[in-house]
């Protein structure tokens, strides 16, 4: 019974973790035509004639 219970443990489990969201391969990096430097996501917003934005690859780590 034990064991019963203990493989029904174990397969939730590992269903839950296969389930989970993975991180896309690639992220957006915005930049200032202006000032030349990386800004966040809530200035790109504000600014969008003057920003522009490319697609990164994520690290492998």
């Amino acid at each position: 019974m034990k064991k019963i219970l203990l493989l029904a443990v174990a397969l939730a489990f590992s269903l839950t973790s296969i389930a989970q969201e993975k991180k896309s391969k690639t992220y957006k990096q915005h930049k200032s035509a202006e000032s030349g430097r990386y800004v966040t996501k809530k200035e790109a917003k504000e600014k969008p004639s003057t920003t522009y934005s490319t697609n990164r690859k994520r690290s492998k780590n």
